[in-house]
């Protein structure tokens, strides 16, 4: 399930990038980057068979959910005033639609990554 979602994140960031930042600032193109970097590092996980996390793992990790809180801010910035004038945009629409499903990809890759994590034996 792990490798699928981290291929399905890596896709939606891929096309995330591509359609809304097309003049992204420092902070959108390395959440951007921490998001790639974290699923590659759970592909190769998988690859290895090993989930045990390595100490620069965690910074990837954080800034991930650092950019989707973000993300998730944004959203509410778009929502509120959609509800506040009784009117959303087709646009809007989509937009709300990709980005709720791409930070709801990168919290549960994150989640279900960080219990593979524990669950590894320690030497």
């Amino acid at each position: 399930m792990l490798q699928k979602l981290s291929y399905f994140n890596l896709f939606l960031a891929m096309l995330y990038l591509i359609v809304y930042l097309k003049s992204g600032n420092l902070t959108s193109t390395s959440g951007i980057l921490a998001i790639v970097v974290l699923n590659w590092l759970a592909l190769r996980s998988f690859q290895l068979g090993s989930y045990r996390w390595e100490i620069w793992f965690y910074p990837f990790a954080l800034w991930s959910l650092y950019y989707a809180g973000l993300l998730v801010y944004g959203l509410v910035n778009v929502i509120v005033p959609a509800i506040e004038y009784s009117f959303m945009s087709n646009e809007n629409l989509v937009y709300v639609a990709l980005t709720a499903i791409f930070v709801a990809g990168v919290l549960w890759h994150a989640l279900a990554y960080f219990l593979k994590n524990l669950k590894m034996p320690r030497l």
